[in-house]
């Protein structure tokens, strides 16, 4: 029988230092990815809580157009880290979201939770909304019947056209900026909030007074 050849020690430490090269360089890809995943599931749970508040604001475009006018002309201050902490800890009531506080829409600043009934929230995200000033926008006006468009002005000299002689604002440009997360759990044994660095998407939407839309006779 001819004579077995076993590998040498520093063959075998040789493989196993170019194993454990491959190894690292696999496992210095695993946060990238991570973050990547995490990044891009916020993204859509971001987009998901914007429309949310589109749709909200939407609604109340119809109902409530005075108060969508009275939206400040500045961004609201952000939440307070501790303020975050408090909110982004709230249990699910028995909704897939929730608004905290629950006048925070209509005050244009509030946190917005979804996760699953009677348990914490799995998203938080922070939205504040605020109006363009009067200052910024022209308003033109169109023939209902000719489709002529007239010359922009300002919006404070806009007549409505049901014959009231009603002057005012009736186009209002919102911004919404979506911010998560809000935080994360306590730090184990230190007892203080962490906070995560934060991201922002910002949206952009316009509406018109419903009491606008009568035609012109």
């Amino acid at each position: 029988m001819g004579r077995k050849n076993f590998f040498s020690l520093i063959e075998i430490a040789v493989a196993m230092a170019v194993a454990a090269i491959g190894v690292a360089a696999i496992m210095a890809l695993l946060p990238v990815a991570v973050k990547s995943t995490s990044d891009s599931v916020g993204d859509t749970l971001a987009t998901d809580v914007a429309n949310s508040v589109v749709a909200q604001l939407d609604r109340a475009s119809w109902e409530h157009f005075d108060w969508i006018q009275n939206l400040k002309t500045s961004k609201p201050t952000k939440f307070t880290d501790a303020k975050a902490k408090e909110y982004a800890s709230m249990k699910m009531d028995s909704e897939s979201y929730r608004i905290e506080p629950a006048s925070g829409l209509q005050d244009g600043h509030f946190a917005f939770l979804f996760g699953p009934p009677n348990e914490p929230a799995d998203f938080a995200a922070e939205v504040t909304c605020w109006r363009d000033t009067p200052g910024n926008l022209k308003f033109t006006t169109v023939n209902a019947k000719t489709g002529k468009v007239g010359t922009p002005v300002q919006l404070s000299s806009i007549k409505y056209p049901d014959g009231s002689g009603k002057t005012g604002q009736p186009y209002v440009r919102v911004f919404i900026e979506i911010t998560w997360p809000m935080a994360k759990p306590y730090s184990k044994g230190t007892g203080t909030a962490a906070i995560y660095p934060r991201q922002s998407r910002l949206f952009v939407r316009e509406y018109l007074d419903p009491a606008y839309y009568k035609e012109e006779k």
